[in-house]
């Protein structure tokens, strides 16, 4: 029985239906009233902190949590990946969710579940890799990017050839939006003046690393083998390839006219139908 099957079994208990609808319908909410809470140019410049306390509260930070402020292991989660932007948190809220969805049409509510647990877990790690990662995860949005990415890459290894909307208007398949996103998650890596900030995004997509990378290797490997099987069944046929059939009187095969008949005579000999009718053989 695989692990998965074997944990189901045991802890299937922890599966949250419809678990990343509620994470994005969490993220609306903080959304919104974090609209309500966001301080005015004036209070940032008499020293007041730019976001809404709300997000304070429920950032990533190493050092709070381990001071006792542990919902700070689950809060983060549910962090938007704007506070600002209306028309960015609704394309996020609608594309999250479809990814969600077809996700656990796939795997079910408990594998979905792990999956997301594992990138929370993840991305904890990388908090305490690099102290600062929970303010990464807030700017520009880098919590909800990581987050999103993992579903993303999961759904275009499985439908690499579904088709979205973009936008609405632009037709694009999976695999090159995942194909995109991994391009900007690799600059980003590259760019950071941190190699601990780098280590801790990768860190971060550890439950994509290890549910898919091993997979992948052994679909390339047994790819490979089924190509090299192929090329050596190609290449032993080839000097074999003889006609199957062969005229005693004037030579011809079905390689020189496909349309061409052959019957077997009494004596055992083979001839195309030309030759028979003109020396009027009869046929076995």
């Amino acid at each position: 029985m695989h692990l998965i099957d074997r944990l189901e079994r045991k802890i299937g208990w922890i599966a949250i239906p419809g678990i990343v609808r509620i994470i994005m319908g969490m993220q609306v909410l903080v959304f919104v009233l974090g609209l309500v809470q966001m301080p005015s140019n004036v209070e940032v410049s008499a020293g007041m902190s730019p976001l809404p306390p709300l997000v304070e509260a429920l950032m990533l930070d190493g050092d709070r949590i381990l001071k006792g402020e542990v919902w700070r292991l689950v809060s983060f989660i549910f962090l938007p990946p704007t506070l600002d932007g209306i028309i960015m948190m609704l394309f996020a809220f609608i594309f999250t969710i479809f990814l969600g969805n077809m996700l656990e049409n796939i795997w079910g509510s408990f594998r979905l579940t792990l999956y997301v647990l594992g990138g929370m877990i993840g991305m904890v790690a990388g908090e305490f890799i690099f102290p600062i990662f929970g303010g990464y995860l807030i700017l520009g949005g880098g919590g909800y990017l990581l987050f999103m990415a993992s579903l993303l890459f999961a759904c275009a290894v499985y439908n690499p050839h579904f088709t979205v909307m973009l936008f609405g208007i632009i037709p694009v398949k999976l695999l090159w939006l995942a194909v995109f996103d991994a391009g900007i998650i690799i600059l980003e890596i590259l760019r950071v003046q941190h190699f601990q900030l780098g280590i801790a995004i990768i860190v971060a997509l550890g439950n994509f690393l290890v549910v898919f990378v091993p997979g992948l290797k052994a679909a390339i490997k047994m790819r490979a083998e089924v190509s090299a099987r192929r090329r050596k069944f190609e290449e032993a046929r080839a000097p074999g390839m003889e006609a199957m059939h062969h005229c005693a009187s004037c030579g011809k095969t079905e390689k020189d006219d496909e349309a061409l008949v052959f019957r077997v005579t009494d004596d055992g000999e083979e001839y195309c139908v030309d030759c028979r009718e003109k020396q009027k053989l009869p046929a076995s």
